[in-house]
């Protein structure tokens, strides 16, 4: 029954429930109201970005791992 194994290998790994795929869309529309109807994708990922990092815990640090001195040999190139 090669067939059955074949379709067995493509249908078995599917997880029974999508429950963090329904998270971001439920997120998701917390953010999109109707007053908020016209915020545009790239604003709203960074507020979705910024509400997971607030709720996990963590800090958003777009610093981090930089030192002064590899900033300095970028500006003098």
């Amino acid at each position: 029954y090669p067939s059955l194994f074949s379709a067995a290998l493509d249908y078995l790994p599917i997880q029974g429930s999508a429950v963090p795929c329904e998270r971001v869309f439920s997120s998701g529309k917390e953010t999109t109201t109707m007053r908020r109807n016209r915020i545009n994708h790239d604003l709203m990922e960074a507020l979705q970005m910024l509400k997971f990092s607030l709720r996990s815990g963590n800090i958003l640090d777009f610093t981090a791992g930089m030192k002064a001195e590899y900033e300095a040999n970028l500006l003098e190139l």
